[in-house]
């Protein structure tokens, strides 16, 4: 549209309004936000102007790929999640069965049986309804950047720690989902320590109407959490050079999965593989390194060595005394 076609049509609808606002307000919305489109000015001759929107029709046309990736989204979703939240996901499965060409959609919905895209939800924690609903609670306080008074926690079986002293004041900065478990991860506010807690040991908080700057504190989180290999608590304040040697189908294994956002690869000429990674030292890098048996050796540093010995001492002595 020009400038002429909208003023003559607010002449016709008996809209009063001054021709220099009514510029301003077209000037104006070529920032505004708007889905799957945009506003575009194109300069023509004598200085007139032409106000264009752009649709992008492409947004909203599923393709075959699209609807598997949905049924694949849909599948292969943390059980953790799906379990609960079926009628959620029932929703907008018939949001989008609606919006689209149904014979398309309804085709490759029904010629793929539901059972033959699962996902096996191993080692998957299953929350219950009050856990749910923490989560939405969590995700809400993130969305509005509210902070957390946490009043009670309970400890971690697996890698148990000190915990603050409660109640204790927290800015929840990320949602994690990590090894069939989901994570907040948070900062508390008086000393910026990260904290990482299962959303499972969450026993009582409260959103604070407190709003803080999610951006001021992201680069100090990211760079807190880049220390810890997965989500333990580390046992010092020191970042260690990791070096690892995996044999050649261990190392050919590892090395097209991601670990950590440090680790590096390279493969020798005897065709095992060094793994390094610059991380601090926790009892889930322990396990992980241990969980590889005879197929890993550490190179360094001495710590994460006497670590593997404490441990394999102690699995020898259960077992040793099992036997005899």
């Amino acid at each position: 549209m020009t400038f002429e076609s909208m003023r003559d049509w607010i002449r016709y609808e008996n809209i009063e309004i001054s021709d220099r606002t009514l510029y301003r307000y077209l000037e104006e919305i070529k920032n505004l936000p708007l889905n799957d489109g945009r506003i575009i000015t194109i300069d023509g001759d004598y200085n007139k102007k032409t106000w264009k929107f752009e649709f992008d029709k492409s947004a909203h046309e599923f393709g075959e790929s699209d609807i598997k990736s949905f049924l694949l989204l849909k599948n292969l979703a943390p059980g953790a999640l799906t379990q609960k939240r079926q009628n959620s996901i029932d929703k907008i499965e018939e949001v989008l069965f609606k919006a689209q060409s149904k014979s398309k959609f309804e085709y490759h919905m029904q010629s793929l049986p539901q059972a033959q895209i699962k996902t096996s939800s191993f080692n998957e924690y299953v929350y219950n309804e009050q856990e749910q609903q923490y989560l939405d609670t969590l995700i809400w306080a993130m969305q509005h950047s509210r902070k957390l008074k946490v009043m009670e926690i309970s400890q971690d079986v697996r890698y148990p720690a000190t915990l603050p002293k409660l109640p204790v004041v927290m800015l929840p900065m990320q949602i994690l989902y990590h090894n069939g478990s989901i994570y907040v991860l948070l900062l508390i506010e008086s000393t910026l320590d990260l904290v990482v807690y299962d959303l499972s040991r969450f026993k009582q908080f409260d959103i604070l109407e407190n709003i803080f700057s999610t951006q001021k504190f992201m680069d100090h989180f990211y760079a807190q959490a880049s220390k810890r290999f997965g989500v333990a608590p580390n046992i010092d304040n020191e970042i260690y050079d990791i070096k690892l040697e995996f044999s050649c189908g261990a190392g050919t294994y590892i090395s097209n999965r991601f670990w950590h956002c440090t680790q590096r690869f390279g493969q020798k000429p005897s065709g095992k593989w060094e793994m390094r990674m610059n991380t601090g030292i926790n009892a889930e890098l322990v396990d992980w390194v241990f969980g590889w048996g005879n197929q890993v050796k550490v190179l360094g540093p001495d710590l994460l060595q006497e670590k593997l010995k404490e441990k394999l001492v102690t699995m020898m002595d259960i077992y040793l005394n099992l036997t005899q």
